[in-house]
């Protein structure tokens, strides 16, 4: 649009390369140096590698449009992530040979016939592989075989690789060792400086045939600089702006504030139309039961310190415990105690209890006058031998009352024999009872009459029961000897 406003052959700030405006700066004058130097060596790897938009493309174009076809086929290979596999098919490609037969095998086979054959024709085979950060370690050890093909000591076939600054981190791993030793020349392109901006302009515009329409002021040239950092493609970019300005606006001069308002502008552009987003692949979504959500968590009201003074001022007063003492603490001693155990107190404990002097084991127990016979004297009877852990013994039913007054008393090392229970003489069921139910025509002790303890009813028992063999002393031996048990 704007070249016919300014008059101009083309467009001189294109994007894509075009070797007619190849502009040879420092750095660009020495990449293609080492080119050059490479191309006669006609051996081993050139790298040439630099920053995006440094002219990597433009200095490929402006060594491929210099070559000399009779002694050099060369093939530019734009690769991207080539497997090992794969390599060979493209490189047969780029080099426009069909292999006749099938697999590694026959793609092999066409590709040596290919290099022998450009022997025998003069030239040399050259295949220069552009973005060669993208290429993985293994491809590149396939591409150093492929490079060890010669006949007679004379190389058959070399490698330019171009790329990114990524691609030195390649070079410099440790299984590119054997690479690395193959690579007879490497270079990395750098900006341009202010000068060399300015000169790249105005060489562009030369190109296109301009005259000085519009001018650039040296303010101008110095904005552009420090706007691009002296990378070729962004000062393509803002130049063509540049001229699409003063074409729209009718200006024949770019000054700094030409540049300024173009800048803001793109700014603008790249804001309006923000980053680059990346398409997710889309996933299969299965079904999902929902999932329960649990209830909300009750809301806690926050009061203020007012509120909780008032708080504690309206709860009632709380009465102080009062503290009981210790005799309080303490179970009753006088509380009733179960009959089984007031019942297995022995003897010696009850008469203690009740303020009587104990009987010694062994000791005769002091007489006790009967309600019959109360001036009867052979109401002695055998003492009840206790133990303090064990309920009391009754007395032998079989023991004559006039013996056990000279019983002697138990030796000291010898502890007492246990007391037998009630079980041994009960109250009811003894030969005393039935030898008096026979003969005073007594009943046994009325039943839910108030339980007493066997010792007690021991004692009773064997007073009554002596009473009435005073009254008959006949039949209380007869009934004894019944009794007696038989050894």
């Amino acid at each position: 649009m704007y070249e016919e406003y300014f008059g101009l052959s083309g467009a001189p700030f294109k994007l894509s390369p075009d070797p007619k405006f190849f502009f040879g700066s420092r750095s660009h004058n020495k990449a293609m140096a080492y080119l050059h130097y490479g191309l006669k060596q006609a051996e081993g790897f050139i790298v040439i590698t630099g920053p995006v938009g440094a002219g990597k493309s433009m200095l490929i174009g402006h060594l491929l449009d210099q070559l000399n076809r009779s002694n050099v086929v060369a093939a530019h290979l734009l690769t991207s992530n080539v497997e090992p596999s794969e390599l060979l098919s493209h490189i047969l490609s780029a080099f426009r040979i069909a292999p006749e037969g099938k697999g590694r095998a026959g793609e092999l086979e066409a590709f040596e016939d290919y290099l022998f054959d450009q022997l025998n024709r003069g030239r040399r085979v050259l295949l220069i592989l552009d973005e060669a950060q993208n290429l993985p370690h293994n491809t590149l050890e396939e591409l150093r075989m492929l490079s060890n093909i010669d006949y007679d000591g004379t190389p058959l076939f070399q490698v330019f690789l171009v790329g990114q600054p990524e691609f030195r981190d390649t070079l410099a791993a440790d299984n590119m060792e054997q690479l690395k030793q193959r690579v007879i020349a490497s270079y990395h392109l750098e900006d341009l400086s202010q000068d060399e901006t300015r000169e790249y302009i105005e060489h562009r515009l030369s190109v296109a045939g301009w005259k000085n329409d519009p001018s650039f002021t040296p303010e101008a040239y110095e904005l552009v600089h420090d706007e691009t950092k002296g990378r070729p493609r962004r000062i393509n970019t803002l130049c063509n702006r540049l001229m699409l300005y003063c074409s729209i606006e009718k200006r024949n001069d770019v000054d700094a504030d030409v540049v300024r308002t173009v800048i803001a502008e793109l700014e603008d552009e790249q804001l309006q139309a923000g980053p680059v987003r990346k398409k997710k692949p889309v996933e299969k979504v299965t079904a999902k039961a929902p999932a329960q959500e649990a209830p909300p968590a009750p809301l806690v009201a926050v009061k203020s310190d007012a509120q909780k003074a008032a708080d504690e001022k309206a709860k009632p007063a709380e009465k102080p415990r009062e503290k009981k003492s210790e005799e309080e603490r303490k179970p009753a001693k006088n509380a009733a105690a179960p009959a089984a155990s007031v019942n297995r107190m022995p003897p010696a404990k009850k008469a203690a209890s009740a303020g009587k002097k104990p009987v010694p084991n062994g000791a005769a127990a002091p007489e006790k006058k009967s309600a019959a016979n109360p001036a009867s004297k052979s109401d002695i009877v055998k003492p009840v031998q206790a133990k303090p852990e064990t309920p009391p013994k009754a007395a032998p039913v079989n023991a004559a009352p006039s013996k056990s007054a000279s019983t002697k008393p138990a030796a000291a090392k010898t502890p007492p024999a246990p007391a037998k229970t009630a079980e041994a003489a009960p109250s009811g069921d003894s030969v005393f009872d039935r030898l008096r139910a026979q003969r005073a025509g007594a009943a046994t002790p009325a039943q839910g009459a108030s339980p007493e303890s066997p010792a007690s009813a021991t004692v009773k028992d064997v007073a009554t029961a002596s009473a009435a063999v005073s009254e008959t002393p006949a039949s209380y031996e007869r009934a004894a000897s019944e009794e007696k048990p038989q050894k």
